[in-house]
């Protein structure tokens, strides 16, 4: 027999160091429908519709960190299914409407917390029948 193989720790690059979910709050729909945005590129957002009333909501928020400099490319899904009941709406537009989707982010390390906004959109028919719908979204993120 040989000497016990020993595994090391994975070496943590960096680490999401908060989370909070997209929110599209409360709509009072415009009877021929409408697209409620979430316009996150440049920081926190709230929900607007052209011609619908939206009440609170917000832009999702993810904090990076790490302990040494690093670039996350962030990869954003091109849509997600929200259940609502026994129907389904989805969000599109994440990357566009969210920070960083082009150009990644810079984290300078030292366990410094980078913040990055999360948007989308959301095309409603007009024919949805009231309630809440709910759904997850997979972030892909890259450290380089």
């Amino acid at each position: 027999m040989g000497p016990p193989l020993l595994a090391a720790p994975p070496l943590m690059a960096g680490e999401v160091a908060h989370f909070t979910s997209l929110d599209f709050g409360t709509i009072d729909l415009n009877p021929g429908g409408d697209t409620i945005v979430i316009a996150a590129q440049h920081g926190p957002a709230s929900p607007t519709g052209s011609r619908s009333v939206v009440v609170g909501g917000s832009s999702g928020l993810m904090q990076l960190t790490s302990t040494e400099a690093e670039h996350v490319e962030i990869v954003y899904p091109e849509s997600v299914l929200l259940s609502c009941g026994g129907r389904s709406l989805n969000i599109t537009n994440i990357g566009p409407n969210s920070q960083y989707s082009l150009s990644g982010v810079e984290l300078p390390g030292g366990g410094v917390t980078r913040s990055v906004s999360i948007g989308g959109s959301l095309a409603l028919q007009g024919n949805e029948t009231s309630g809440s719908c709910s759904g997850s979204m997979s972030i892909q993120l890259n450290f380089f």
